[in-house]
C-alpha cells in the first residue's frame, strides 16, 4: 500500500493517505509504524516565557480544532449523503428533538466528558489544597525512575 501526503476540508489539514483506493476520505495513517508525523527540523520558537509549556497548550488545542473542524465537515457530508441516499429526511437531524430519557442521558455524558477535558484543573486544586509542589512530584517521578 503507498501513501501521499494531502490536504483536505477546508481547513487545509495535512494528512498521510493510502493511495490505493481514491474514493475512500483521506484517514491519517501512521509512516513506516512511527505513532507521530515526521517533525521540522530545529526547535519550535517558545513565544510564551513559561519555557513552552502554554505554546504547548495553543498547539494542542489548535490541532484539536483543527480535527473538530474535519469531523464536523464529515458529519455535514454523512448528513447529505444520507438525504440524497433517502435514508432521511433532508432536515431530520435539526428538526430531531431527543426524548427526556435521551437528553438525560446526552446530558450525563457531557458532564462526564467535560469532567475528563478539564481535570487537570481539578488535580491543580486537589495540589493546592494538600500543598503539593512541583518538587514533591519530581521527587515521586525520580523515584519511579530509579525503581526501573
Amino acid at each position: 500500500m503507498g501513501y501521499k501526503k494531502t490536504r483536505f476540508g477546508s481547513c487545509g489539514m495535512l494528512a498521510i493517505v493510502p493511495t490505493t483506493n481514491p474514493a475512500t476520505a483521506p484517514q491519517a495513517e501512521p509512516v513506516d509504524g512511527r505513532a507521530f508525523p515526521t517533525k521540522a527540523r530545529g526547535a519550535r520558537p517558545v513565544f510564551f516565557a513559561d519555557g513552552g509549556a502554554t505554546d504547548a497548550v495553543l498547539a494542542i488545542v489548535t490541532s484539536l480544532a483543527a480535527e473538530v473542524w474535519a469531523l464536523r465537515e464529515r458529519v455535514t457530508t454523512l448528513e447529505t449523503v444520507l438525504a440524497q441516499a433517502g435514508a432521511v429526511p433532508a432536515d431530520a437531524v435539526e428538526a430531531h428533538r431527543p426524548s427526556p430519557a435521551e437528553a438525560e442521558r446526552r446530558a450525563a455524558e457531557a458532564a462526564a466528558f467535560a469532567a475528563r477535558v478539564f481535570r487537570v484543573f481539578e488535580e491543580m486544586r486537589e495540589e493546592a489544597l494538600a500543598g503539593e509542589t512541583p518538587d514533591g512530584y519530581e521527587a515521586l517521578v525520580q523515584r519511579a525512575y530509579d525503581e526501573i
